[in-house]
């Protein structure tokens, strides 16, 4: 009995001497699998984060509005994966389809304000800004800051012959936030719709080309006048386009560009033609 009893435990004794050892490798390997499999799965989310920088899928479409007694309108691209800023000359006798027939885009803002000047838009075009954005000059000037200057390159947006006949003897003028407008005016009174409106547009994009730290400062500033504007624009809004604002700051190749919307002056106001109405469905999709 006593020779069995001994048998049974050196048995279980070499047979829990080979189990164990064997379970405890099993169990090691399993946690360093498991192990290996979380640090892939957190570096896959690390490449994921960088790869996807704050900003870089980002498109926004506004629709500003400069106020006066004859407001001026611009569309506005922020277009991050195509690295590009544009600014959209719209005239403000563009014409646009009402439910009492064709108005401009001035007049309508006149009578029921920018979110109906960009609704009308949306209605004729069958596309719409995400958003509008209204101030006055003096309140857009504020948003690039009172010390900020842009040297303008006249030959840019005028003929020789033009210039001369405007009485431009310099090519290049140096503007301020406190001179602009007038420039704008002043020189504008002397073009037909399409190169005053293009003017403005092309003189906004040199302040940002210039000061391209101002990319960065503008949602903030944004914010500082919100008293002073007329926007849809809600606070996620504002941070998603500063994150987009960011981004593009942050690379030398992105672009900032300008353009007007090709029509013919008529006697209603000025009328988009078929190649104005694709370029505007292009800045808008």
């Amino acid at each position: 009995m006593r020779s069995r009893k001994g048998l049974f435990w050196r048995s279980l004794f070499w047979t829990l001497l080979t189990l164990v050892p064997l379970c405890a490798a099993v169990l090691f390997f399993a946690g360093q699998r498991d192990r290996q499999a979380r640090l892939e799965l957190a570096a896959a989310a690390g490449r994921g984060q960088v790869g996807m920088e704050q900003g870089a899928q980002n498109t926004h479409r506004i629709l500003l509005a400069v106020q006066g007694e004859q407001p001026e309108f611009l569309l506005l691209r922020i277009d991050a994966p195509a690295r590009t800023v544009t600014f959209c000359a719209l005239p403000g006798q563009t014409l646009v389809n009402a439910p009492e027939g064709r108005t401009t885009l001035a007049d309508c803002y006149l009578t029921a304000g920018p979110a109906r000047a960009a609704q009308l838009l949306t209605d004729t075009l069958g596309a719409g800004p995400d958003a509008y954005f209204a101030a006055t000059p003096d309140t857009y000037g504020q948003l690039v800051g009172s010390d900020t200057t842009a040297r303008f390159d006249l030959a840019a947006v005028l003929t020789l012959a033009r210039r001369r006949a405007l009485g431009y003897t310099d090519n290049v003028v140096e503007l301020t936030p406190d001179t602009t407008e007038d420039f704008l005016q002043t020189l504008g009174a002397e073009l037909d719709q399409a190169d005053a409106a293009q003017l403005r547009a092309a003189v906004w994009s040199a302040y940002l080309r210039q000061n391209p730290a101002l990319l960065t400062l503008l949602v903030d500033a944004v914010r500082e006048q919100s008293a002073r504007t007329l926007t849809d624009l809600t606070a996620q809004d504002l941070l998603e386009m500063e994150q987009t604002l960011t981004f593009l700051s942050d690379r030398t190749e992105a672009a900032i560009e300008y353009t007007v919307l090709s029509g013919t002056d008529t006697a209603a106001g000025y009328l988009l033609d078929e190649a104005g109405t694709e370029q505007a469905l292009q800045l808008l999709e």
